[in-house]
């Protein structure tokens, strides 16, 4: 199965996320990252993203900025078979998958779509002191070659019917 995308057409993608985030030098006292994960604030129905990130001070070997997670909601489990003593939760989020986010670029992400809707989680490398993100959504036409072959069949079908129904 191949997906044919019009990643060109005009409004193709919407900037649903854009933010500078300034770290916390006193992280670095204890050995914390200097920027916390960054939640995306909004649950998405989208699998296809672009994704930048900058850091325009960031010396010429920094190639990463960090990784974007795709975070699936609402999992009914045991957890404290894990995490023994501190309670069971009803529910909980888990990570689905990870893409590395190269630092300075504006990349293409392909998240499998496993949900209706899950969230995003960027967590940048623990060195970086300030990195500015965003995040466009794909909002243009999708469709798949599965589809595009079920609809000839189906269409074929439907002409056959058609003339078995004019001889009868």
């Amino acid at each position: 199965m191949s997906l044919n995308l019009d990643l060109t057409g005009l409004g193709a993608w919407e900037l649903t996320y854009f933010q500078r985030i300034q770290g916390n030098a006193q992280n670095k006292r204890v050995r914390a990252p200097l920027i916390e994960p960054v939640e995306i604030p909004y649950l998405t129905d989208k699998h296809l993203f672009l994704v930048g990130a900058t850091y325009v001070n960031a010396p010429p070997t920094w190639q990463r900025a960090g990784y974007l997670y795709q975070q699936i909601d609402g999992i009914r489990i045991d957890d404290a078979v894990i995490f023994e003593g501190l309670g069971s939760n009803s529910s909980t989020a888990v990570d689905a998958q990870r893409q590395l986010v190269r630092l300075n670029t504006i990349q293409f992400v392909n998240f499998v779509q496993l949900t209706e809707t899950f969230r995003l989680r960027f967590e940048p490398l623990p060195w970086i002191p300030e990195i500015t993100l965003a995040v466009w959504e794909y909002r243009g036409t999708e469709s798949n070659t599965t589809e595009d072959l079920l609809n000839a069949v189906r269409a074929k079908l439907e002409t056959i019917e058609f003339k078995i129904d004019q001889q009868s």
